[in-house]
């Protein structure tokens, strides 16, 4: 009895443990939700070392401190639980709004990065990456001539959307990028929304 005992010490967590670990939990995902949402793009389209040792430690901290004072079986299992049913209550809401704060903050939105081979200027407090960054991308999506990318947008999860030369984007996939507006005529498709059925 006394092993059993010492056993679910190690591995078990009494009720006012696990309610601490389940709040903390819900806390820390909403905290950490923010952070990506807001500094996200950044972080992800960043080549730097620097980036990802922080993304590194920044999860590691929080999920470290989800555990509470001594990590157990239990403990993990109620984080867990906590953060799988929270992903789902959160990815429910967002299909019907988000919150006022996502919905002021430009970071998050894709945007041009670059046209006919130019980078777009904007003002520093705009760029959410370098373009050394955005080149490596390129390379990445198999561009061996900037001069190749008619169109170059940056997604909101960091990655990289390219219009090679000789062709065109529809206009209804420019509705929510950010510089839409700069592109020019002859790289957008406009059959795609004047085939639309009109309303009513």
């Amino acid at each position: 009895m006394a092993a059993m005992g010492e056993l679910w010490t190690n591995i078990g967590i009494s009720p006012d443990g696990a309610l601490g670990v389940a709040v903390a939990s819900a806390l820390l995902y909403i905290l950490y939700s923010v952070v990506l949402t807001l500094w996200g793009p950044r972080l992800f389209s960043s080549s730097s070392t620097l980036s990802v040792a922080l993304l590194t430690v920044l999860g590691s901290l929080v999920a470290r401190a989800m555990l509470g004072e001594f990590p157990t079986l239990g403990g993990a299992l109620v984080a867990a639980t906590t953060l799988l049913v929270m992903e789902a209550v959160i990815g429910r809401l967002r299909r019907f709004s988000k919150p006022a704060w996502a919905r002021r903050g430009p970071r998050h939105k894709p945007r041009v990065v670059m046209i006919d081979g130019r980078f777009v200027d904007r003002p520093q407090r705009e760029r959410v990456t370098t373009d050394a960054d955005v080149l490596l991308r390129l390379r990445t999506a198999g561009v061996r001539h900037v001069n190749d990318a008619a169109l170059v947008i940056l997604e909101s999860r960091g990655g990289v959307t390219v219009l090679r030369s000789g062709e065109r984007i529809d206009a209804r996939l420019l509705a929510d990028v950010m510089g839409a507006d700069l592109v020019p005529e002859h790289l957008i498709d406009a059959r795609g929304a004047e085939s639309e059925p009109s309303a009513g």
